[in-house]
């Protein structure tokens, strides 16, 4: 994850992403999708089951998957239905 040095720069990031996801949005809709069923899911995609680091060793130990390394965030837009994934 990126350390931000202020608010302005964190703003900045926001405003990409939320720029990024309603241009994703209108080209679905010019493309005909019905967007009245529009579901926004996060998710976050973690280290392999087989990986051997620390944090994934110690998930393991624990008996918790959810402890494993972090690989990324995202999220997922279904409509109705059908399922398209984004990050």
């Amino acid at each position: 994850m990126l350390k931000l040095r202020s608010p302005s720069q964190q703003e900045q990031i926001l405003s990409l992403a939320m720029r990024q996801i309603e241009k994703m949005l209108k080209e679905m809709q010019t493309s005909g999708k019905d967007l009245s069923r529009l579901k926004l899911k996060k998710f976050q995609k973690t280290h392999h089951i087989d990986c051997k680091c620390k944090l994934c060793e110690n998930a393991k130990t624990k008996n918790d998957l959810r402890l494993r390394g972090l690989l990324e965030d995202g999220f997922k837009v279904y409509v109705a239905g059908e399922k398209k994934n984004t990050q």
